[in-house]
């Protein structure tokens, strides 16, 4: 596992420049940093028997229709609160259901999940995907940039992969978004992949997945340092770089996996994402295949 993290100045192969300042200290109203509503991919709700569930939504919409697709729970529309109160019957415990809410043109869907354990929620908060930048990323200037040593991207990696895993566990990290990218790019014969996005809010941190496997018959040479990002023309320097693996050379048929952190620039995950990779006979060179 290698970690590499930057101090000022240029990397040889892709310059860089990293920003050094002060660490950071504030945090964000978790109340201020509701979950995410997509039109027509589900979103969990866990409820429990005996007791009610308010669903808020953060949104001047309201709520057009509601569609209850089993009596195993019932609600409430408070439309000047613009929130609902789902209750389930009493043994209703082991089943679930969905509500279908019809807002605007578009169709979310909460799948209710009855339980009775510790994933039990009593209270979720949404706001609408596309009203959500004005509304979770404005904590974003409260948080001052972070030197290079007080990036714990391990740890973030950690915590960005257990959320995906694990609904429960992501529904208790109010602080953190996850977004996929699917950004391709062809690289020396082989597709390169920007996957992901994650965004800690309290920490005004971005921790982006890159993956690739070397499909090609040769081995390929591509150093951590060697990846850049962009939001449309301008470069934006990487704090820290995590690579799943040693060393810099890629076999063929092997998956190689690197994280890059982006701090303490008030970015958001929505802006226009590119990744950086050096020309393709870089790759060939360092490893002195090059010129004879």
């Amino acid at each position: 596992m290698n970690v590499v993290r930057h101090a000022r100045g240029w990397s040889r192969w892709v310059p860089m420049l990293v920003w050094v300042s002060a660490g950071w200290a504030a945090t964000v109203d978790p109340a201020a940093a509701p979950s995410e509503l997509r039109p027509g991919t589900p979103v969990e709700v866990y409820v429990a028997p005996g007791h009610a569930t308010t669903i808020q939504l953060r949104s001047e919409q309201k709520i057009a229709a509601i569609s209850l697709a089993s009596p195993v729970v019932t609600y409430q529309y408070d439309k000047v609160l613009n929130q609902l109160e789902i209750t389930p019957a009493a043994h209703a415990a082991g089943t679930e259901t969905n509500l279908n809410l019809r807002i605007g043109p578009h169709v979310y869907i909460l799948v209710v999940k009855v339980v009775n354990d510790v994933r039990a929620q009593y209270l979720r908060s949404f706001v609408l995907a596309g009203e959500t930048i004005a509304e979770d990323e404005a904590g974003l200037a409260q948080v001052p940039p972070a030197k290079p040593a007080e990036i714990d991207l391990i740890e973030a990696v950690k915590t960005i992969e257990r959320a995906r895993a694990d609904p429960v566990f992501r529904s208790a990290q109010p602080m953190l978004r996850l977004e996929a990218l699917d950004l391709r790019y062809q690289w020396n014969g082989c597709l390169v992949t920007l996957a992901d996005e994650a965004q800690f809010l309290d920490r005004d941190l971005l921790v982006f997945r890159v993956q690739w496997i070397n499909r090609t018959d040769t081995a390929l040479y591509l150093d951590p340092v060697q990846y850049g990002l962009f939001v449309g023309e301008r470069r934006i320097p990487v704090i820290a770089r995590y690579k799943i693996g040693v060393g810099p050379v890629i076999y063929p048929g092997q998956l190689e996996t690197v994280f890059l952190a982006v701090q303490g620039y008030r970015l958001s995950r929505h802006n226009d994402w590119r990744l950086a990779l050096p020309p393709d006979a870089a790759a060939v060179e360092r490893m002195g295949w090059g010129r004879r």
